[in-house]
C-alpha cells in the first residue's frame, strides 16, 4: 500500500482538511511541549485529589477529569504525529494500525472530557441549585463518572469498525476526510469514505457537552444571585457583600467551562474553515497547539485559586457567621431593650430560621465554587 506522504512545498499543499498535515515542523512539535506542561499538571492535580483528607463528589470528579487529561495528554499530544503512518507529517514514525490505536483513544477523549465537565456542572447545579445534600448526590455520583466513558468508547467503536480514522495536523483522529486525499472510491480510499455520514452526527454530540456547560453554570450563578438577593432581607453586611460573593461563585464556576471552551475554541476554528474548502492560516493551526492541551493546566490553576482568598480563608461555617454576627448581636440588643410584641417575635424567628439555612446553602455553594 502506497502512504500519501507529506510534502509541505508541494503546490496543493494549502493547509486544507484534505492536506491537514502538510504543515511545518514546529506545528507538530509545539504540542508535545504543551501536552507535557499538562501531563504534569494533571498529575499534580490527580495527587492533590487523592490526598485530600475528606472527599467530596467535587475532589472525585475533578480527579476523574485529570485521569483523563492524563490520557488526553500522553496519548494525543505528547506521542502525537509518532502513530501517525510514516511519512504523513513531520516526525511521523507509525502505520495505519497504530493510527488506529491513536485515533480510537482520541475519539473517547473528545467525548469523555467535554462530558466529564458536563459532570462536574451538574454536580454544582444539585448542590447550589437544587440544594441536594451528600446522601442525594451519592445516588446518582456513579452516573457521571460512568456515562461520559461508556459514551467515549462507545463512539470509538463505532468510528474504528467504520474505518474513519484518518491522519490529522499532528495526530490521528476521526475527520470529514479520506485517506489518500485523493482517493474517489471504497476501493481506493483506505480510511474515511462517506466520512460525512458519520462525523456531523459525532460531531454534534460533542458540541453538546460544553453547550450544557455553558448553560448549567449560567444556572448555578442566577440560583446565587437569587440566593443572596434573600439574604439581603437579613443581613446588613449581607447586603454590602452580595455583589463580591456572586461574583466569586460567577467566577469559579465559569473558569472550568471557560478552561473546556478555550481547548475547543481552535480546533473548531479550524473544522470551520476546512469545511468551507478555505486555506486554514498557519497562526490558526499554532494557537491551536498552544491552547487545545493544556486543559490540565487550566484546571489546575482554577482548583488552586480555591485556596487565595475565600475559599480557604473563610471555612464553612465560621465564614458566615463572622459577618452574621454583628446583625445577631444587633438584634439581641433591640429585643433586651424594646417591648417586641408576641407575633413579632415568631416572625422574626422564622425569620432567622430563614437566614440561617439561606447562609448554609449560599455558604457551601461558595465553599465548593469559590
Amino acid at each position: 500500500m502506497t502512504i500519501h506522504t507529506m510534502d509541505p512545498s508541494a503546490s496543493d499543499c494549502t493547509f486544507t482538511s484534505e492536506y491537514a498535515w502538510c504543515v511545518p515542523a514546529y506545528v507538530v512539535i509545539i504540542p508535545k511541549i504543551t501536552g507535557a506542561i499538562s501531563l504534569i499538571c494533571s498529575a499534580y492535580l490527580a495527587k492533590l485529589m487523592i490526598s485530600e483528607e475528606k472527599k467530596k463528589p467535587y475532589h472525585r470528579l475533578l480527579l476523574n477529569i485529570s485521569i483523563a487529561d492524563v490520557l488526553s495528554s500522553s496519548v494525543v499530544h505528547i506521542i502525537g504525529s509518532w502513530m501517525m503512518p510514516a511519512g504523513t507529517a513531520p516526525l511521523s514514525r507509525g502505520n495505519l494500525d497504530t493510527c488506529d490505536a491513536q485515533g480510537f483513544v482520541v475519539q473517547i477523549i473528545l467525548i469523555t472530557i467535554p462530558y466529564l465537565n458536563a459532570s462536574l456542572s451538574t454536580y454544582y447545579n444539585l448542590i447550589i441549585r437544587y440544594n441536594w445534600s451528600d446522601s442525594q448526590i451519592a445516588k446518582v455520583e456513579k452516573n457521571l463518572h460512568i456515562i461520559p466513558w461508556l459514551l467515549g468508547v462507545l463512539f470509538s467503536i463505532i468510528v474504528l469498525v467504520a474505518k474513519q480514522i484518518v491522519p490529522g495536523t499532528w495526530g490521528c483522529w476521526f475527520g470529514n476526510t479520506q485517506y489518500p486525499p485523493d482517493c474517489d472510491s471504497v476501493e481506493t480510499c483506505v480510511r474515511g469514505w462517506n466520512s460525512s455520514y458519520y462525523f456531523w452526527p459525532i460531531f454534534v454530540i460533542i458540541l453538546l457537552g460544553p453547550l450544557y456547560v455553558a448553560g448549567s453554570m449560567y444556572l448555578v450563578y442566577s440560583s446565587t444571585r437569587k440566593m443572596e438577593r434573600l439574604m439581603t432581607r437579613y443581613s446588613v453586611n449581607a447586603s454590602q457583600n452580595s455583589s463580591q460573593r456572586s461574583r466569586k461563585v460567577m467566577e469559579q464556576s465559569l473558569l472550568f467551562s471557560a478552561a473546556l471552551l478555550i481547548t475547543l475554541a481552535f480546533p473548531l476554528v479550524e473544522i470551520v474553515i476546512a469545511e468551507l474548502g478555505k486555506p486554514i492560516p498557519i497562526w490558526i493551526h499554532v494557537l491551536f497547539a498552544l491552547t487545545n492541551p493544556l486543559q490540565g493546566f487550566y484546571n489546575l490553576l482554577i482548583h488552586l485559586r480555591r485556596g487565595n482568598g475565600f475559599s480557604l480563608a473563610c471555612k464553612v461555617p465560621r465564614c458566615f457567621n463572622r459577618e452574621s454576627a454583628e446583625p445577631k448581636k444587633s438584634l439581641q440588643q433591640t429585643s433586651a431593650t424594646t417591648a417586641v410584641p408576641n407575633s413579632a417575635i415568631v416572625h422574626t424567628n422564622k425569620d432567622t430560621t430563614t437566614s440561617k439555612h439561606i447562609s448554609s446553602s449560599v455558604s457551601f455553594a461558595l465553599e465548593e465554587a469559590a
